[in-house]
């Protein structure tokens, strides 16, 4: 293993992301004790990937570091008694660094995978359908029928919540920036597709909030179009926050507002930082049988590898190609 190179994307300084990822070649380490070795397959670019570069997080995320929060993977190395055989699939999650060839973890945050799910697919199996899998079901104060928002509708776990509060019998409201996008959602069952960019935007908010207003929001955007979205929220009514595509914070005004919401900032990381590996498991194997059953998909555009990484920057933030940019290891 160790005349073995390792091909990695990495990050020593924060800043957009064009400007500060470097592809370099180095040695293959010698795996640490305890770790398992897992062989890359395919890596995925995602705006969480993005926002970290830019040092949005920097408060708990040093460089250097190897991005990718998301990667799928074969068994290279484990230690005995971890119940990983060389050659099993696996999702390698709990840390970022699935941009390389090969990526050192432990063996408990080795997640394996069914055979009916393709590698394309699994790859894409946890940041978002994960994402929108727990809010749905652990977050969310759960009322068959009960009327919620989806901002960003039209992006990839913007579409899956859609598709997850269909299958639960919720009444979700989406809410897009183009118009172009505003009929997409063919077999998608909604009460109304809002472009927030049209003028009367404001206007189809406050018919929302007259006729009964939103139990729940679920906001990837943040900053001052919170206070917007918040207003349509039921007295006591939740926020679940988990994304920052605007870049900006969600203002203080918000909560001086409105006092009475219930506002949480959901976290994919911390939930599974918290659970059982097992009850992480199950939630996983939940999600392949849902990408079975064709209730979360995700659309791939193309696939680069990853010795052409800038490429596939240039691809993901082109804002062009309709589905998922992957890295092919």
């Amino acid at each position: 293993m160790k005349d073995k190179v390792l091909t990695r994307a990495i990050v020593r300084e924060f800043g957009p992301i064009r400007d500060v990822v470097q592809l370099e070649n180095t040695a293959l380490p010698t795996l640490a004790a305890g770790d398992a070795r897992v062989r890359m397959v395919y890596a995925t670019i995602n705006p969480s990937d993005i926002i970290t570069i830019s040092g949005a997080y920097r408060s708990r995320i040093s460089v250097p570091f190897v991005p990718g929060f998301e990667g799928v993977g074969v068994i290279e190395q484990a230690p005995q008694g971890s119940h990983l055989p060389v050659g099993q699939r696996v999702l390698p999650i709990g840390s970022m660094g699935n941009w390389q060839t090969f990526k050192d973890t432990k063996p408990e945050w080795c997640f394996t995978l069914p055979d009916f799910v393709s590698d394309r697919q699994a790859v894409n199996s946890y940041v978002n359908p994960m994402t929108a899998l727990l809010m749905l079901t652990e977050a969310l104060d759960f009322k068959p029928g009960q009327r919620v928002l989806i901002n960003a509708a039209n992006s990839a776990i913007g579409k899956m919540l859609i598709r997850l509060a269909n299958q639960r019998g919720l009444t979700p409201v989406a809410v897009v920036r183009k118009k172009e996008n505003l009929d997409i959602f063919a077999g998608y069952r909604t009460e109304y597709v809002l472009n927030s960019s049209d003028p009367a935007f404001p206007q189809a908010l406050e018919r929302l909030k007259r006729s009964g207003g939103v139990e729940a929001i679920f906001d990837c955007i943040g900053g001052d179009e919170s206070l917007m979205f918040a207003d349509t929220l039921v007295a006591g009514g939740q926020f679940i926050h988990y994304g920052l595509l605007s870049g900006k914070p969600v203002p203080p005004t918000f909560w001086r507002t409105r006092p009475d919401i219930r506002f949480m900032n959901f976290h994919l990381r911390q939930w599974v930082h918290s659970q059982e590996k097992s009850v992480v498991q199950r939630k996983i194997d939940q999600v392949m049988a849902l990408i079975r059953d064709g209730v979360v998909h995700t659309e791939i555009a193309t696939a680069f590898s990853l010795s052409n990484i800038s490429d596939a920057i240039d691809a993901a933030l082109s804002g062009t190609l309709k589905g998922k940019i992957l890295i092919e290891m």
